[in-house]
C-alpha cells in the first residue's frame, strides 16, 4: 500500500524511555519514500525526478523511476531538491564538561599531576570527548536551522586538547548520536584556561607543542620496547603522551585566528609528518602560494569582517589601507581557495548562525562555484569529520541524513526541512510549501492564482486571482499544511456573486471544488507554474559576472606592499663616494660594479656591460646596508618568555611577522640586516633569529640562513625580577649572585644531559643492551650548543661585575662570548673583553633611565673601541632603528671618533658579531650587494637614503615610494566611497577583536592570551 503525504507530514512516533529496552515499539513506517526529488548525490551528481527510499535511519534505495516500494510513506518532492545532509567539522556541540580549576596563587610555575596528566596544564590530549557527549536539541537548532546535520566537536581549551568526536544532530542519546566516536587531536597555540604562566608567549606555545611531540615519540617508542624486553626500563606512564602516539593515524586539527600563525601550525604539523588540518582565518588569499605548498586542509569560517567605520574624516584616517583591502576581499578567500586546488571544509565556528547563509551566497556571487561550495558542506567536510563512510553523500546504506529545499540553495533558494537519521526536522511552516504561482480550470475558464505564503509562523499569508487582464478580488484567505480557502468575487471573469474555493494537492496535481454564488459545486483541476528547468535550478551554475575589485592585490596586504618580489639588478653605480667599512676608508669618486647578487668590482672609470643598468652617483655617497645587532621588530605574540629562568627552546625564529610595517620603514633608514633577540625577563632567554629586511618576503625568506645561530642571556635587574611587584618574589633567582648560581646550574645540566646521551649510544652500540633512552630535551639541547660554542650568546648586560662574572664562567666552561649587548659600563672592563674576544654593543647616549646605568658615558663606545673591541652600535628600539646612522655619528662628537670608524659600528662591527662579515658590512669586491644610496654624509643628520639593495635587490627605493604613497592615498578614497555606498549587508560581519602587535621592547612582558599586556 502506498500512503501519499505532503511534505511536512511524515508521523514522528517517539520511541520513548525504554525504547531501547524493549519496553516500547517504535511504530513508525519501516520505509518512507521521497518521491519525483531532484536529488544532488553528491557534488556534480544530480538526478532529476527520483525517488530516495529511507529504511529507519539509512538510505535504503535511489529510484530513478520513481517506482515506489509497497508500503511506504510517500512524500511528494516534486519541485523540490534533496542534498545531502551539511557537515561542520569544526564544533563544541553537545560537550558537557566543566574543567575543574585547582586554586593557585599566581605565578604558578608548576601544576598538581593527577592521574598521570601533562607536566604542563595546557596539555589535555588524553581527552577522548565522547566521553562526555549529551545532545541538546535546542543546541542543535543552530546548525540545523542552516541544514547542517552532524558535526565534529571538541572541548576548545588549551594546546592540546584532546580528541573530537563526530555525531548526528538527531533528537536522540548519546549512544545513537555518535558516528566516529575518536576522530582528531585538536591543538592550538591558546593555553586557554591553564593557571600555568608556561607559556605566556607565541613562541613558547610553539616551543611547548614542539617538545610535546618529541616527548610523545620518545614516550611511546620506549613503551613498546620495553614491553618487548621485560628487562627494560619503561619511561613513567603519562596518559597524554600515550595518547599522542596515535597521531599519525588520527591526524591533527589546528586551531589559528590569523595567516601568521595558520602558517606556523602547517609548517609543525609538515614537520611531524601529520595531516595537515587547518582551521582558517578569512586571508587564506592574501599568502595562498606559501599555504599551498603545504598541502593543506582548510576548514573556513565565513568570518567576514564588518566594513570600517569611515564616515567622519577622523575615523576614515584611522582606518587602514589593509582594514579596507581585506573588507572587500574576504567574500573571494573561498573561490582563491578553490582555484588553487585547496581542499577546504565550510564551517559555522566563530560567526553568527544567521549569517551563514548569505555570507555563502556572497562567496558564491564572488567567484565559488556551486559545485565547490556544496562539497566545502558534504564531502569535504565529511572527509575531515572522519565520517565520508556514512556522511556527505546520498548513497544507499549511508545516513538519512539531508537537506531539502526549494529553489537554488545557492542563490535565492532557502531550505524547507532537515532530516537527521530518517527523522525530519520541519524549518518552514507546514502551508509554505504553498507558496508560488498556479493555474487553475475551472471549466472553460483559466484563472492564475499567486499565493504569498511566508516562511516563519508570525507572517500573514496572501493571495491574488486573475483571469487574463482581470483582477479578482480575494478574501477569507486559509492556508493549512494540506488545503488552501479562499473567496472571490468573480464577477469580472463572468461569473456573478462571491465564489468559495478549496484545493488540495494528490499525485495527479492540483485538485479542488468551486462552489458558485447559488450553492453549485463544480471541479478544479490545476498545475502550479513550475517549468522543469526551474524545478532542477539546484545543479545549474548560476553565471555571474565576475566581481571587481578596487583594492591591490599585494603582499603583505597593507600600505607599501609589493606586487612581485624585486629581481637582482645588473648595474653599474658611478662617481659615487663609497664608504667601504674597511681599510681602504672613504673613496672619492669611485664606482661599483654589481652582478648576479654580488659586488664584483670596484674602482674608477669602470664600463658598464651590455644591458647593465648605470647610476650616476655624482654627489651621492654609497655604503653597505646598515646593521642592527639587537632589535624586536617583526616579531608576533610577545618578545619575552618570562615564566621560566631559562627558556632555551624558545625560538624568534618561529614568530616572524614578515607584515611588519617596521621592515619597510628600517629599509628607508637604510637598514638591511637585524638580529632579532629574545627580551631581558630571564637568565637564558629564547634563540635569536638574524633576518635581512627584504620586504613582501614570507617569514623564512626574511631569514639569514648563512648567520651563525644565536641566543639571548641576561644579566641585571630584569632577570632578577626587580620591578615585577611583589608576586614575582618565588622564581629562583632573586639576587646577583643567584643569576651566576643559575647559570652554572644550566651550564652543569646540559654537560650532564649530554654525557647521559654520549652513554646511551656508547652503550647500546657496544653492549647492544636495551636500556631507557634519555628524554630528548630541546631546552637543554640549545644550552649545549652554548657549551660545545655551535651558538653564540648575545648577553643583556650593564654593571661590570656581572660582565666580568659572565667572563669568567664562559672561560670557566670553555666558551667565548661573542657579545655584551647594551654593555654600558664595558668602558670599565674593556681590556678584559678584548683579551676575552667578546664584543661590544651598546647605546649611543642613553643613560640614567634606571639604576644599573647610572655609571653610564657617552663615550663608552669609543673607549671600548680603542682597547680593541669590536663595537657596535644597536638600536633596541623601533624608531631609532631607522637612525642608526645617525646614533653612529654621535661617537664624533662626543669623543672625536674618525667618521670612517662610526661607520663601521654598524657596517662592518655587528657583522662580526653576528658572523657574517665574510658576506656583508662592508663595500668589498666578492659580497652580498647590500647596498645603500645616500644624497648627504650618511653620517649627517640631513641623510636621506636614496635607494636601498639587499642581494643586488632593490627593496626600496625614494622615487617608487613618492608614487606608492600617491597610489595609496588613492586606493584608499576609492575603498572609502565603496563602504560608504555598499549596502547593509555588505557592511555587517566580525569586528576586529584582535589587538593590533605591540612594539615590543627589550623588557615588554606580554601574556598573549590575555586581554592585556604588561610592561615590566
Amino acid at each position: 500500500m502506498k500512503i501519499l503525504l505532503p511534505i511536512g507530514l511524515l508521523p514522528l512516533v517517539s520511541m520513548g524511555a525504554f525504547a531501547g529496552d524493549g519496553q516500547q515499539s517504535d511504530n513508525t513506517p519501516s520505509l518512507t519514500a521521497l518521491t519525483h526529488a531532484t536529488l544532488v548525490l553528491s557534488p556534480g551528481q544530480q538526478l532529476n525526478d527520483a525517488t530516495l527510499v529511507i529504511e529507519k535511519n539509512r538510505i535504503k534505495a535511489i529510484l530513478p523511476n520513481n517506482d515506489v516500494p509497497a508500503g511506504a510513506y510517500v512524500i511528494n518532492l516534486k519541485g523540490y531538491t534533496v542534498y545531502p545532509g551539511f557537515i561542520d567539522p569544526y564544533s563544541d556541540y553537545a560537550i558537557e564538561y566543566k574543567p575543574t580549576t585547582e586554586k593557585y596563587e599566581p605565578p604558578v610555575y608548576e601544576i598538581k599531576r593527577i592521574g598521570g596528566n601533562a607536566a604542563n596544564g595546557a596539555i589535555h590530549a588524553e581527552k577522548d570527548w565522547f566521553s562526555y557527549v549529551y545532545p541538546d536539541n535546542k543546541a542543535a537548532a543552530k546548525w540545523l536551522n542552516n541544514g547542517f546535520t552532524s558535526v565534529q566537536s571538541a572541548y576548545m581549551d588549551g594546546i592540546f586538547r584532546g580528541t573530537g568526536v563526530s555525531l548526528s544532530l538527531a533528537d536522540k542519546t548519546a549512544n545513537q548520536v555518535i558516528y566516529k566516536a575518536r576522530t582528531q587531536q585538536f591543538i592550538s597555540f591558546d593555553k586557554g584556561s591553564s593557571p600555568q604562566d608556561y607559556p605566556s608567549s607565541l613562541m613558547g606555545s610553539i616551543a611547548l607543542i614542539r617538545q610535546t611531540f618529541s616527548d610523545a615519540r620518545w614516550y611511546n617508542e620506549n613503551m613498546a620496547k620495553a614491553k618487548e624486553y621485560p628487562e627494560m626500563q619503561a619511561p613513567e606512564f603519562n596518559i597524554a603522551l600515550e595518547k599522542l602516539g596515535s597521531l599519525k593515524n588520527t591526524g591533527a586539527i589546528f586551531e589559528t585566528t590569523d595567516l601568521n600563525n595558520q602558517l606556523r601550525a602547517a609548517k609543525l604539523l609538515k614537520t611531524e609528518k601529520l595531516p595537515i588540518h587547518l582551521l582558517g582565518n578569512g586571508q587564506e588569499y592574501a599568502r595562498v602560494d606559501e599555504l599551498r605548498q603545504y598541502n593543506p586542509q582548510i576548514i573556513l569560517p565565513l568570518n567576514y569582517p564588518a566594513a570600517p567605520d569611515v564616515t567622519d574624516e577622523e575615523k576614515a584616517n584611522n582606518t587602514t589601507l589593509s582594514e579596507l583591502r581585506h573588507w572587500e576581499r574576504a567574500p573571494s578567500n573561498a573561490a582563491v581557495l578553490a582555484k588553487n586546488k585547496i581542499p577546504f571544509a565550510f564551517t559555522q565556528h566563530g560567526i553568527d548562525a544567521s549569517a551563514f547563509w548569505p555570507r555563502l551566497k556572497s562567496a558564491v556571487s564572488a567567484g565559488l562555484s556551486e559545485q565547490q561550495a556544496l562539497a566545502a558542506l558534504t564531502t569535504e567536510a565529511a572527509n575531515v569529520a572522519g565520517i565520508d563512510d556514512i556522511a556527505g553523500k546520498i548513497a544507499p546504506g549511508y545516513m538519512a541524513d539531508l537537506v531539502v529545499a526549494k529553489g537554488n540553495l545557492f542563490t535565492d533558494g532557502s531550505i524547507v526541512s532537515v532530516w537527521t537519521q530518517g527523522e525530519q526536522h520541519k524549518l518552514v511552516p507546514d502551508s509554505a510549501q504553498w507558496a508560488g504561482e498556479y493555474v487553475l480550470n475551472l471549466g472553460t475558464l483559466e484563472l492564475t492564482l499567486n499565493l504569498d505564503v511566508p516562511q516563519s509562523a508570525t507572517g500573514k499569508a496572501s493571495g491574488t486571482l486573475s483571469a487574463g487582464d482581470a483582477e479578482l478580488k480575494v478574501s477569507h484567505l486559509t492556508i493549512t499544511e494540506d488545503k488552501v480557502t479562499f473567496s472571490a468575487e468573480l464577477t469580472a471573469a463572468g461569473i456573478s456573486g462571491i465564489s468559495r474555493f478549496s484545493l488540495w494537492r494528490d499525485q495527479q496535481g492540483l485538485q479542488g471544488r468551486h462552489i458558485g454564488a447559488d450553492g453549485s459545486i463544480e471541479p478544479i483541476n490545476g498545475k502550479p507554474l513550475l517549468t522543469e528547468a526551474a524545478e532542477t535550478t539546484a545543479a545549474k551554475k548560476t553565471e555571474s559576472a565576475a566581481p571587481t575589485y578596487l583594492s591591490k592585490q599585494v603582499y603583505p596586504v597593507q600600505a607599501f606592499g609589493v606586487a612581485s618580489l624585486p629581481q637582482a639588478e645588473n648595474l653599474l653605480i658611478k662617481n659615487a663616494t663609497v664608504w667601504t667599512s674597511t681599510d681602504a676608508g672613504v673613496l672619492a669618486n669611485t664606482d661599483v660594479l654589481v652582478s648576479d647578487g654580488k659586488i664584483k668590482q670596484i674602482g674608477q672609470n669602470l664600463s658598464a656591460p651590455a644591458n647593465y643598468q648605470t647610476i650616476d652617483a655624482s654627489g651621492l655617497h654609497l655604503s653597505a646596508g646598515i646593521i642592527d645587532e639587537h632589535s624586536h621588530i617583526a616579531i608576533n605574540g610577545g618578545v619575552n618568555e618570562g615564566t621560566d629562568a631559562v627558556t632555551a627552546e624558545v625560538r624568534i625564529g618561529d614568530v616572524l611577522d614578515p607584515d611588519a610595517v617596521a621592515i619597510y620603514r628600517s629599509l628607508a633608514g637604510g637598514v638591511t640586516t637585524a638580529n632579532l633577540l629574545h627580551g631581558s625577563a630571564n637568565p637564558i632567554g629564547g634563540q635569536a633569529q638574524v633576518i635581512q629586511l627584504r620586504w613582501g618576503e614570507t617569514a623564512e625568506g626574511l631569514k639569514f640562513k648563512q648567520a651563525k645561530p644565536g641566543i639571548k642571556f641576561a644579566l641585571g635587574e630584569n632577570v632578577k625580577q626587580s620591578n615585577w611587584g611583589e608576586r614575582f618574589s618565588k622564581r629562583f633567582p632573586q639576587t646577583r649572585m643567584g643569576v651566576k648560581a643559575l647559570f652554572t646550574d644550566a651550564f652543569n645540566a646540559a654537560k650532564e644531559y649530554q654525557e647521559q646521551r654520549e652513554d646511551y649510544a656508547e652503550l647500546r652500540s657496544r653492549e647492544k643492551r636495551r636500556t631507557l633512552e634519555p628524554r630528548p630535551n630541546l631546552r637543554l639541547d640549545t644550552v649545549a650548543e652554548v657549551l660545545d660554542s655551535a651558538r653564540d650568546v648575545h648577553i643583556h648586560s650593564y654593571v661590570q661585575s656581572e660582565i666580568l662574572m659572565f667572563l669568567r664562567l664562559a672561560e670557566q666552561f670553555d666558551f667565548r662570548v661573542k657579545t655584551f649587548t647594551h654593555v654600558l659600563e664595558g668602558y670599565k672592563v674593556a681590556p678584559e673583553l678584548a683579551a676575552h674576544g667578546a664584543g661590544g654593543s651598546t647605546f649611543a647616549d642613553w643613560w640614567a633611565y634606571k639604576f644599573e646605568v647610572y655609571d653610564a658615558i657617552p663615550q663608552n663606545a669609543c673607549l671600548m673601541a680603542r682597547k680593541g673591541v669590536v663595537t657596535s652600535i644597536n638600536s633596541d628600539d623601533y624608531e631609532m632603528q631607522r637612525r642608526l646612522n645617525q646614533e653612529a655619528a654621535k661617537s664624533v662628537m662626543y669623543c672625536d671618533m674618525q667618521p670612517e670608524e662610526a661607520w663601521k659600528m654598524v657596517t662592518i662591527n655587528p657583522a662580526k658579531q653576528l658572523g657574517v662579515d665574510n658576506i656583508t658590512g662592508s663595500v668589498e669586491t666578492g659580497k652580498q650587494a647590500d647596498l645603500v644610496l645616500w644624497d648627504h654624509n650618511p653620517l649627517s643628520a640631513y641623510a636621506k637614503t636614496k635607494a636601498v639593495w639587499i642581494a643586488g635587490k632593490r627593496y626600496f627605493d625614494r622615487e617608487q615610494n613618492t608614487q606608492l604613497t600617491q597610489d595609496i592615498a588613492v586606493e584608499k578614497a576609492a575603498l572609502i566611497q565603496k563602504v560608504l555606498s555598499s549596502d547593509a549587508q555588505r557592511k555587517q560581519g566580525e569586528k576586529a577583536t584582535k589587538l593590533p602587535e605591540p612594539i615590543w621592547e627589550c623588557d615588554t612582558e606580554y601574556h598573549a592570551w590575555d586581554s592585556h599586556k604588561e610592561a615590566l
